[in-house]
């Protein structure tokens, strides 16, 4: 895995239909929109940001992760230009001997079912895959969270089991989560819906 890449500057990663970058102080009214709404965390670990305030210590946050190279959060922005973000899209647990990474993402509701997440993890599988040397991808999720399931099988993730009551979170006890997972054989073996 290409660390180096992957931390020299936030990545600017394009597909299809949308573009994941940095996000900056410009965003913050739609980083509102995504970290403010509370339905946005129904199958999240944490609850919604009391306060629009708090959007600005949230950019500081992930910078700060960046710096440190414990993550990578850039926003989702539909293609075409001149549109506000949708979305956040976070890359982290990256394990350099096992060449993987983590991967969630997030979208504001006005954004949802329109094919935003699904452009945002096929962009991202590819550069992680192509350019940053990432082996194997993964995501975890609520069972209960058809949306983000659907999206990530979509995306040609494999479901590899559900880890029963193994989570605590914060805000919701302990749960259960499903695991999907990507390998560059899972491409070749036609799971994916485009090609690598």
């Amino acid at each position: 895995m290409n660390m180096e890449l992957l931390f020299s500057s936030f990545p600017y990663i394009t597909g299809e239909a949308v573009t994941l970058a940095q996000m900056t102080e410009l965003d913050l009214d739609a980083l509102w929109a995504v970290l403010g709404d509370e339905e946005n965390f129904r199958y999240a670990p944490t609850g919604p940001l009391p306060s629009p305030a708090h959007c600005a210590r949230r950019l500081l946050s992930a910078q700060a992760m960046f710096r440190d190279r414990t993550a990578v959060m850039l926003g989702i922005y539909p293609n075409g230009g001149g549109n506000p973000m949708a979305g956040i899209f976070e890359i982290y647990n990256l394990e350099p001997q096992t060449e993987s990474a983590t991967i969630r993402f997030t979208l504001a509701r006005r954004y949802t079912g329109q094919g935003y997440a699904s452009g945002a993890v096929r962009a991202a599988v590819d550069y992680l895959m192509a350019s940053a040397g990432v082996h194997r991808i993964q995501a975890y999720v609520l069972p209960a969270n058809y949306r983000g399931v659907l999206v990530l099988e979509r995306c040609g993730f494999v479901k590899e089991g559900t880890i029963r009551e193994g989570f605590f979170w914060p805000d919701k006890g302990i749960v259960d989560l499903s695991i999907y997972s990507l390998l560059p054989t899972d491409f070749r073996r036609g799971r994916s819906a485009y090609v690598f």
